[in-house]
C-alpha cells in the first residue's frame, strides 16, 4: 500500500499544470476563445514546433490574444507514456 501512495504522489506531482498568455490588447478581450485546438508532440517536442497563424482566423477583426495551456490530463498523458506522447491546448482570442 505504501508503495502505491508513493507512486501515486510521484505521479501527480510531476503532472503539473501551467498556462501562457500573450495579450496584444487588453482593451477588447473576451473570455470566450474564438479559435481552441491541441497540439501533439512525441517524445517531449523534442525538435518539434506547432505553428498557429491568428491572422487567418481572425482575420480583419484582429488578434487580442494566444494563450497555451497545459492542463493536468495532458500533463498525465506526457507522465503515464514517459513523454512519448505530449498533447498541449492553445486558444486564439480575436477581437470584439
Amino acid at each position: 500500500m505504501k508503495k502505491l501512495f508513493a507512486i501515486s504522489v510521484l505521479v501527480l506531482s510531476l503532472a503539473a499544470c501551467s498556462t501562457q498568455k500573450f495579450e496584444l490588447d487588453t482593451t477588447s478581450h473576451t473570455s470566450i476563445p474564438t479559435y481552441e485546438g491541441t497540439s501533439h508532440f512525441v517524445f517531449w517536442g523534442i525538435g518539434q514546433e506547432k505553428q498557429l497563424y491568428p491572422v487567418e482566423v481572425c482575420g480583419t477583426r484582429g488578434i487580442s490574444s494566444v494563450e497555451t495551456h497545459d492542463s493536468f490530463l495532458n500533463g498525465l498523458f506526457s507522465v503515464l507514456t514517459w513523454g512519448i506522447y505530449s498533447p498541449r491546448d492553445y486558444a486564439i482570442y480575436c477581437k470584439n
